[in-house]
């Protein structure tokens, strides 16, 4: 390298500071959050390849029924969608559009939280581009589950805690902060319950920072707040399941394999240090292996560092995630854990990431520019030049970036990745694909059933996921019923409403359009004077004179 070329690459390194020092601000990280937004709403209008998947349908369900809650979960994500759906109609991208803004929420906070856990706003810009390189993030960004909305809560109950604990801190009394935790927690679980778990990691902060936070009349009124605003906040999910039979206690405890739950117990099953492995491949999986690994550095530096100055802000930021992260390891050795379940742990982790990518990339360049003089040196020397440095945070970003641009075209356009060999077989086209072909088929079967009997049929599926499905897709959005608690599935929500009750006598003697079950499953749960097979992929069967479920 010549003494030319090494002035060169030093002055492009002091540019290159320089514009990352502009730039790299909270305006930044509004642009690129609301450019995203804007992509995505585009995307769902007119781009996405996807239709409905299963709970994305069945959501929708219970939006054409608003109540204060729901058999699995609480209200918050069907009125999400029916507040969207009503403002712009009933369509995909509707339906999925509160996605995309929970999504936005949740980047523009946790850029704040970081700008304000750091003071530099550097930080916060990074911390929302690391959120959308995700790979579980960008998916959720357009899916509308209840994870969007949950993320963006969590974030909410963080950034709020936060600016509650430095106030108490200061001696004053934060009563407003507390009151908004409190609301914010409440609305959170009605979106997810999962939020409950924030709350551990907030006593055990207050528990570490004890002498700094002492246990006053200040912080017992704070808690108090808390929870009244809370219980204020999940009053609706209250009162429906009190009302109900607590059906949303069992289904945890179902998800959890615990006693009680709405499926049989599992703890007695060999899930142990295997499940957990399994855990651990998932989280790699849904974050993305170098996102993973700088989330796993960043957490680890901190806690071996602990700059005095610095580590009240770490030790918040930890135990706003590590608790939930442990938990669902701990519940992974009695249980199958599902991939999205601890990820809400990872959001504040961002901040320890952003802070440290800010901290060593200076470092690094500075590392580099003393390599280019010394290389420099070395050539004209006639001897070997030193390595190049190398950073494991500049590198970790190299590879996140890539991660995320692949993993990005992927979620959007799983189609074009199904056609390619190898890669096509990891893609779960089953998943993203086959709603409206089997809701013409179940259109065409109920209008031969309709023909030959002179009476509107039932259209009965196996499942929750494939009944909500053909709601949404078939002629004029039917009542579809699901059959899923007589056939060997746990309760949903159908089996709460009035109008998708199989046991209504109303129902008697119609003819029905059966779904993906086989015909030795329908004829063993439900009586029926007749029944036939249409076709035997997917599994579609006529039947008439309904008699009811058998037992």
């Amino acid at each position: 390298m010549s003494q030319i070329d090494a002035a060169v690459e030093t002055e492009e390194l002091d540019a290159a500071e320089r514009r990352w020092l502009n730039w790299a601000d909270w305006r930044a990280a509004v642009l690129l959050v609301v450019g995203l937004l804007v992509l995505r709403v585009i995307y769902l209008i007119w781009l996405s390849p996807w239709e409905l998947i299963h709970d994305e349908a069945h959501y929708w369900e219970w939006s054409r029924r608003l109540s204060l809650s729901y058999y699995s979960k609480g209200p918050g994500v069907a009125w999400l969608i029916g507040a969207s759906t009503a403002i712009f109609g009933t369509s995909e991208w509707a339906i999925r559009l509160p996605a995309a803004v929970s999504s936005a929420v949740a980047s523009l906070l946790v850029a704040r939280l970081a700008m304000q856990t750091t003071g530099d706003q550097r930080a916060g810009f990074l911390a929302a581009v690391a959120f959308n390189l995700i790979p579980i993030f960008q998916l959720e960004a357009q899916l509308m589950t209840i994870d969007p909305p949950f993320m963006a809560s969590w974030l909410l109950c963080a950034w709020i805690a936060w600016h509650a604990f430095r106030s108490h801190e200061r001696g004053d009394r934060p009563w407003t902060l507390w009151a908004a935790l409190g609301v914010a927690l409440g609305l959170g679980f009605l979106v997810k319950y999962v939020i409950v778990l924030f709350a551990p990691g907030l006593l055990i902060y207050a528990w570490l920072r004890r002498r700094q936070l002492p246990w006053d009349r200040r912080l017992t009124a704070g808690v108090l707040i808390v929870v009244i605003g809370f219980m204020v906040g999940i009053l609706p999910w209250f009162i429906w399941n009190a009302e109900n039979g607590w059906p949303a206690v069992r289904h945890e405890l179902g998800h959890l394999g615990a006693p009680g739950g709405d499926v049989p117990t599992q703890w007695d099953e060999p899930f142990g240090g295997f499940s957990a492995l399994e855990l651990l491949a998932t989280q790699l999986g849904v974050l993305g292996i170098p996102a993973f690994v700088l989330i796993v550095m960043a957490a680890v530096r901190v806690i071996r560092r602990r700059v005095p100055e610095r580590w009240p802000t770490h030790l918040y930021l930890l135990c706003c995630g590590l608790p939930t992260l442990g938990f669902f390891a701990l519940v992974s050795l009695a249980s199958r854990v599902e991939a999205n379940w601890p990820v809400s742990g990872y959001l504040t982790l961002l901040v320890l990431l952003s802070e440290a990518t800010v901290q060593e990339v200076p470092r690094w360049r500075e590392r580099r520019r003393q390599w280019l003089a010394h290389a420099e040196a070395a050539r004209q020397a006639g001897i070997k030049s030193p390595p190049k440095p190398r950073s494991a945070w500049v590198s970790g970003w190299r590879w996140m970036i890539g991660w995320g641009v692949v993993t990005l075209t992927i979620v959007a356009f799983p189609h074009a990745w199904a056609r390619m060999p190898v890669i096509g077989d990891a893609v779960p086209m089953f998943r993203l694909s086959g709603g409206k072909d089997l809701a013409a088929e179940a259109d065409a079967a109920r209008e031969l059933l309709r023909g030959q009997t002179g009476q509107e049929p039932l259209v009965i599926a196996g499942s929750y996921g494939q009944a909500s499905q053909l709601a949404f897709y078939m002629d004029g959005r039917p009542v579809v019923y699901d059959a899923g608690k007589y056939v060997g599935r746990r309760e949903s929500q159908y089996d709460y409403w009035a109008d998708t009750d199989l046991s209504d006598p109303a129902l008697l003697g119609r003819p029905a359009v059966l779904v993906l079950k086989p015909a030795e499953d329908w004829r063993e749960q439900f009586d029926f004077a007749a029944l036939q097979t249409l076709q035997d992929d997917p599994l579609l069967h006529v039947a008439t004179g309904y008699g009811g479920p058998a037992r």
